[in-house]
């Protein structure tokens, strides 16, 4: 074995060009898949990080009606209570499945901080407690409860510099004071990255009169699964009622892991599995290049077995080659994987905790070395068998220009390459629906100018802006000052943005032909006086919203195009007057053009062109209404430049700071195939030195240069289209599969299929053509001569 191994890297350099190129191949498809298996490690195979996790769940709400089958998280205030009172088998705590960016300050330090708020014994129920001081009780964790906080060890570091002695202090937070009562230890993570938690003061009216908790709870000792999902379910049948069909929902126990995933897991599966069929193209083109190689050793391996060296010790020696190669790989692999970690971190941990916990330890380690071995065999058996298959009087009569015996190699390769180019196929497809669907988004008509446009969110989830009149002394104070800043063209300020997701709200129609007590739901959006003519907006009909839109003024609104389609078409939008609640009739004043939003209703998938929104005066709110909207959205000051957006950003945040200090900004905002290719080449390349004897007396005898390399250029086309074939039948059965992560085209998508088809096989033929052509350097005579 150690002979085998010295000589293996004493022919890394014999071919250095070669090693390099198989070398980087294998890393980068073995980078990428040590990179993603740490997720998938993360999120569904590792057990979680807290005591006995095989006895946490998650109590889930399953439905089936209307073609759709699945399971929601989310909870109401009524099922809590319910689970809580009733479910004796379970040591259950709700909490909320969002993390919100909060307003904090201690000392000197102002920051812009991620809060999640969580029941009492929600640490409790998972088996951690904190490192210091304790967690929130039952009569601490209701409305209007005591304000208090447990701290992230991070942000217990960062800020009181591990001082055991902050247990007992007060912060400010959310612009009133809240009292630290314990600090979580350093490795603790919860389902969120976040930097502290509070009550979550569940209740079954406002936010609870919703869907929008979530239970997590632990099996009692001396419980078993089934006894306690059985007792849930009876809870359950006094929440739920039954529809006109006789179905209905009702609660179940999910793994607390499968909950937590429940959202990630196909993306992350289908981006597995994209990334393990790149690690076979990777495999088969190493194959194909080592059966070249072998070939161009024909002779060697042929002396070395005529001098007593056993087909068994070259078959070995071929398979260590592959495993250095492969060694050096996964070295590769690792560096390259170290980064794309990293690269995931910064792309998704803000949304998925769970990545922040992904990382090359032992157990990825030992994934990367099994991916080694599975490289080495895939990529190593068939040069292996095939060098071992020498045919040795003709590999030493013939100087090696047919090393191997029947033609196997050569159909080896034809294999392999054709089970790349149908790999690819069904890669190039999956990626050419994401592309077609990021195309739908991008193509999608913007409705406003960005260019020179500068946001900046922030909170105003803060107890000194709970009434309309404080949040509209600070929007008036700042937009003033910022108008000045050098540069600044206009400046207003709005609940949401383009782009982004908008309050839901419940409305009726007040008069008119449609005119009814049916509640209809639109996008909702405060905005201050400009903010539709800095994002220039076009309006369509009527006008915008004016300085004098106030609480002693008429309550108007501006609607939307969509908006006016879709609800007022059967009456003149313009008068039209649309009610939400009991107290808040607002007559349409201004139709403007729809822009780009996200919706939590309707099938306007995660971003839809038309849907229904209305601009109200930030001046015409309530207190009740703006504390609402604060809890779940940052409003933002939207500010259009003459120059560089970025050059005013200091400028923005000296005002902001100058209004009031204990406001930080949130954040700024300014609006496989080359494998395949490389497989094909290289069979095609070797295909013609391998018949360059046969070609060039073909040739002599009489056979035109045309012919001879159309005959050279078919065996390529024809692997591309069966390669083509079976990869377009293999992404038609996965379509049910991508239909889930794409939006805006069919996962059978005509067009997409036919362009990557079309095109793999002009490439195909680019790339078989190209060393066919060498034909028409060979010289007949000399071929002759030879033989």
């Amino acid at each position: 074995m150690w002979k085998d191994l010295r000589h293996a890297l004493r022919t890394l350099p014999r071919s250095a060009t070669t090693s390099a190129i198989i070398i980087l191949t294998l890393g980068l498809c073995i980078g990428a898949n040590t990179a993603i298996f740490s997720v998938v490690d993360a999120l569904l195979l590792r057990p979680l990080p807290y005591p006995e996790p095989n006895r946490l769940v998650s109590i889930v709400t399953y439905y089936k009606g209307s073609g759709e089958e699945g399971y929601t998280l989310r909870q109401s205030g009524r099922a809590w209570e319910n689970i809580r009172d009733h479910a004796t088998f379970l040591d259950a705590a709700p909490y909320s499945d969002g993390a919100s960016g909060v307003n904090f300050s201690s000392g000197n330090n102002v920051e812009y901080i991620r809060q999640q708020r969580v029941g009492a014994g929600f640490f409790r129920v998972l088996g951690v407690p904190p490192l210091i001081g304790r967690e929130f009780t039952r009569e601490e964790d209701h409305p209007g409860g005591p304000a208090l906080a447990v701290l992230s060890y991070s942000l217990w570091k960062r800020i009181f510099n591990q001082d055991p002695s902050s247990v007992g202090k007060t912060l400010m937070l959310r612009g009133e004071p809240y009292t630290i009562v314990g600090v979580m230890p350093e490795n603790f993570r919860g389902n969120l990255p976040v930097d502290l938690w509070t009550p979550l003061r569940p209740t079954v009216t406002g936010e609870g009169s919703g869907t929008n908790y979530c239970i997590a709870a632990r099996l009692k000792t001396d419980f078993t699964w089934a006894q306690a999902e059985g007792q849930v379910e009876s809870v359950g049948a006094s929440i739920f009622t039954k529809r006109s069909d006789g179905s209905s929902d009702h609660l179940r126990l999910v793994t607390l892991q499968e909950g937590q995933a429940h959202d990630t897991r196909t993306p992350i599966l289908v981006l597995w599995a994209a990334v393990g069929l790149v690690l076979l193209i990777g495999c088969a083109n190493v194959a194909s290049i080592l059966l070249a190689r072998s070939a161009a050793r024909g002779r060697e391996i042929a002396t070395r077995i005529a001098l007593g060296g056993g087909r068994g010790a070259i078959i070995r020696q071929s398979l260590t080659e592959t495993a250095v190669l492969a060694g050096a790989g996964v070295l590769t692999g690792l560096f390259v994987a170290h980064y794309g970690i990293a690269g995931l971190r910064t792309l998704a941990a803000k949304s998925y905790g769970v990545v922040e916990s992904a990382r090359l330890d032992a157990r990825v380690l030992l994934a990367s070395a099994a991916i080694a071995i599975l490289v080495t065999l895939l990529a190593g058996i068939f040069p292996a068998f095939e060098a071992g298959a020498v045919d040795i009087r003709s590999a030493l009569t013939e100087a090696g220009t047919r090393s191997v015996a029947g033609g196997r190699p050569r159909w080896s390769r034809r294999i392999l390459v054709g089970g790349e180019v149908a790999i690819a196929v069904l890669l190039l497809i999956g990626a050419g629906l994401m592309i077609r669907t990021v195309t739908y988004f991008y193509q999608l008509r913007p409705g406003f100018d960005p260019s020179h446009i500068l946001s900046a969110s922030f909170s105003l989830q803060d107890a000194r802006y709970n009434t309309a009149q404080s949040v509209n002394h600070l929007f008036e104070t700042g937009l003033d000052r910022m108008r000045r800043i050098p540069g600044v063209v206009s400046a207003a300020a709005g609940l949401s943005l383009p782009y982004e997701m908008a309050v839901n709200m419940a409305f009726q129609r007040a008069d008119g032909p449609g005119a009814s007590e049916k509640l209809l739901v639109t996008n909702y959006c405060y905005v201050s006086p400009g903010y539709l003519e800095t994002l220039r907006i076009p309006v369509l009909r009527g006008r915008t919203i004016r300085a004098n839109d106030n609480a002693t003024s008429a309550f108007v609104t501006v609607v939307n195009e969509a908006f006016a389609r879709q609800y007022l078409s059967r009456q003149d939008p313009l008068g039209s007057h649309i009610k939400f609640g009991d107290k808040e009739t607002r007559e349409v004043v201004g139709i403007v053009a729809d822009v780009p939003q996200a919706a939590g209703f309707g099938d306007f998938g995660p971003l839809g062109s038309s849907v229904p929104a209305v601009y109200v005066p930030v001046t015409q709110m309530n207190d009740g209404l703006l504390r609402l909207f604060h809890m779940w959205f940052s409003p933002s000051w939207v500010i259009r430049t003459a120059g560089t957006p970025s050059d005013t950003v200091s400028a923005i945040q000296d005002v902001t700071r100058s209004i009031d200090s204990m406001i930080p900004i949130a954040e700024f905002r300014t609006m496989a195939l080359v494998l395949a290719v490389v497989g094909i080449y290289g069979l095609m390349a070797q295909s013609v030195v391998e018949r360059r004897r046969e070609l060039g007396i073909r040739i002599a005898l009489g056979a035109t240069l045309g012919g001879a390399v159309r005959q050279a250029v078919t065996p390529g086309i024809t692997l591309a289209l069966t390669g083509v074939a079976i990869g377009c039948g293999l992404a038609a059965m996965s379509a049910k599969i991508l239909q889930h992560v794409i939006w805006g085209v069919s996962a059978t998508d005509p067009a997409t299929y036919a362009l990557v088809a079309f095109g793999l096989i002009m490439v195909a033929a680019l790339a078989s053509l190209v060393p066919a052509l060498r034909i028409t350097r060979l010289n007949p005579a000399d071929t002759l001569r030879n033989e």
